[in-house]
């Protein structure tokens, strides 16, 4: 294990660096705006236009992979996504902060989608578990670090802009230094949507309400905890606990999706915290007890967190081995419209109803999923446990991880992906 951290741990370092460095500006924009009155339905815009650059950047930022390489794309990303994060303070203008934000989610996606081919070309079929799970852990303790980070300095002033766009440009280093050859990031289409939810409805509406209640909460999550009164080290730290939560109960919940139905713990885990937040939210307005909003926010974290990989793993159970990494592909694809979605509605129904609306809606996109989960349960047998893959916890910013994914043959590729 000492030996193959070794080996990744400059891609590790870069990681963290840009990771809790955009976890930290996605906490301080909507504070600003919050401090400013920006009405919650234009908060919510701007803050889904990240969701919007993520999916552009998954589809489009492997060109400029193509055309100038690993080490200057990353370069060209990381850089573009500094300015951009400095800009946020010299143009403090929504449809300003608008473009940046669909600018910051494409640079995001090009730097993921260096690092992890990269990833995986230092992974061998032995090691692409070991190595996927240290960029898990890399991945959710850099973004709760970089929320912890607001506490740093007043929300108010440029110095939390200027901090993250240092962490950014920080990433820069241990990736600018490595001395490792640069991977082959082959080119693939997609397989269809029609086809893919065919094959497995559970998997891709999954993959939809997953980037909804995802998107919803980074969006707005900072916002709602401000309406609700808490302070801003509260909110950094109710942010935080939500992170934590999902990487900590990544695990109890693949252990229970690989010995059970992952269909029925799915939809039972979002079942329970979607009646728990319907029930905490008639009391946001009557006051609640900040413990209880923290259990309840790592048990929210928890079960939002495993959505995205249990449809991978349900999907995956229907299809063949090689079309997984395609599947992934547009598995994302839908994630991040449902991302970009998500938080134009929750924004529109807390300027309506308030802030404990924002409960209600986690709440119903939880339990109506849940429920056509359990529909397709009484409908289609599950399938076997010796025929189902292992559940595999992965992160849903690019798909190019999935070749890390010890479930998938990077080396298969199916027809569609030959073109």
């Amino acid at each position: 294990m000492r030996e193959v951290l070794s080996s990744v741990k400059s891609l590790l370092g870069g990681t963290a660096g840009f990771m809790v460095g955009n976890s930290l500006l996605g906490v301080v924009l909507p504070l600003r705006m919050e401090a400013a009155d920006y009405p919650v339905a234009l908060t919510g815009t701007i803050m889904a236009a990240y969701y919007l650059g993520l999916a552009l950047g998954g589809l489009h930022g492997k060109r400029v992979i193509f055309r100038i390489g690993h080490i200057r794309a990353f370069a060209v990303f990381a850089a573009l996504t500094a300015v951009t994060t400095l800009a946020y303070a010299a143009f403090f203008h929504p449809t300003a902060w608008l473009m940046l934000r669909i600018v910051n989610g494409f640079c995001i996606a090009g730097m993921t989608a260096t690092l992890e081919s990269w990833l995986n070309t230092r992974s061998s079929n032995e090691t692409r578990g070991r190595v996927l799970s240290f960029y898990m852990l890399t991945f959710y303790l850099a973004i709760a670090s970089g929320q912890i980070l607001v506490n740093l300095a007043d929300v108010g002033t440029s110095s939390l802009f200027m901090l993250a766009a240092s962490l950014i440009v920080l990433s820069l280093i241990p990736v600018a230094m490595t001395r490792l050859e640069e991977p082959n990031l082959s080119d693939s289409r997609a397989l269809n949507v029609g086809a893919l939810y065919s094959a497995s409805p559970v998997g891709v509406v999954g993959a939809g309400v997953a980037g909804l209640m995802v998107g919803s909460f980074y969006a707005l999550g900072v916002v709602f905890a401000r309406r609700i009164g808490l302070s801003v080290s509260e909110t950094a730290l109710f942010m935080s606990v939500v992170v934590l939560g999902g990487l900590a109960l990544q695990l109890p919940m693949g252990v229970l999706a690989d010995r059970y139905d992952r269909r029925i713990v799915m939809s039972g885990a979002l079942m329970a915290v979607g009646l728990a937040w319907g029930t905490l939210a008639s009391f946001v307005v009557s006051g609640l007890q900040f413990v209880a909003l923290l259990i309840m926010a790592f048990a929210f974290g928890g079960a939002i967190s495993s959505v995205y990989p249990l449809c991978v793993a349900q999907t995956f159970d229907s299809l063949e081995r090689k079309h997984y990494i395609a599947a992934a592909g547009r598995l994302l694809m839908v994630y991040s419209i449902g991302a970009t979605i998500g938080p134009l509605l929750a924004a529109a129904l807390m300027a309506i109803y308030g802030p404990s609306s924002f409960f209600l809606f986690e709440a119903m996109a939880a339990v109506l999923y849940a429920v056509f989960v359990l529909v397709r349960v009484a409908q289609q047998p599950c399938v076997p446990a010796d025929q189902r893959e292992k559940y595999v916890s992965l992160p849903d910013v690019t798909p190019i991880a999935m070749a890390l994914d010890p479930r998938t043959d990077p080396n298969s590729q199916s027809e569609d992906e030959r073109g």
